[in-house]
């Protein structure tokens, strides 16, 4: 971890920076783009409601703008991620401004079985990736994946998914993400008025 004040490779101390509390132990990344640096840290279950509204930011900025589904998804996917961010099968980091969350993205861990390439029984999907307007074109929401690539490859994953919106489809390619041969059946007969 590097801090303000500190070289590369010098011991890290816990500091409290931006919206977390880091330390050794907590991986985060910081780099300077604005007067104060942005902070990158993996999302505890005390991030669950920004995780939310990060998600819910995310389908706004996509034109879904029905009050009442929005708000299901929501409460929904609150009640999930306080399952998933406690049993670990979903990931995300933040990318903080101070006290405030600017950018996210996750890592979905689910069962999978194994293939002759990949003898681990997960999968590994990248989702909710969403910087706010002001801060994009910055290269946050790159670090922010960088990151999560990073942490797929401690982890021993052999490959990731993610389904690319247009806006983003540049960023992934630029990283290495390559089309696939995955295809999808919409089976109610019709998707939701955005």
């Amino acid at each position: 971890m590097v801090g303000p004040g500190r070289e590369p490779g010098l011991p890290a101390l816990p500091l409290t920076v931006g919206c977390s509390k880091l330390s050794s132990t907590t991986s985060a990344t910081l780099f300077r783009m604005f007067s104060a640096p942005i902070t990158i840290r993996q999302a505890d279950r005390g991030d669950v409601l920004e995780l939310v509204r990060v998600r819910r930011r995310m389908y706004e900025d996509m034109r879904y703008s029905d009050a009442a589904a929005l708000e299901a998804m929501s409460s929904l996917t609150a009640e999930y991620l306080n399952r998933a961010v406690a049993d670990g099968s979903f990931r995300a980091w933040l990318a903080c401004d101070g006290d405030r969350v600017i950018a996210a993205g996750a890592v979905l861990i689910t069962a999978w079985p194994a293939h002759p390439y990949d003898l681990e029984c997960r999968r590994a999907t990248i989702l909710n990736v969403y910087t706010e307007p002001g801060y994009r074109r910055r290269g946050i929401a790159r670090q922010v994946i960088e990151t999560m690539i990073s942490w797929c490859k401690q982890q021993g994953l052999a490959r990731l998914t993610l389904h690319a919106s247009e806006d983003g489809r540049r960023l992934y390619e630029s990283l290495g993400f390559e089309p696939s041969n995955e295809m999808q059946l919409n089976l109610r007969e019709s998707m939701p008025d955005r």
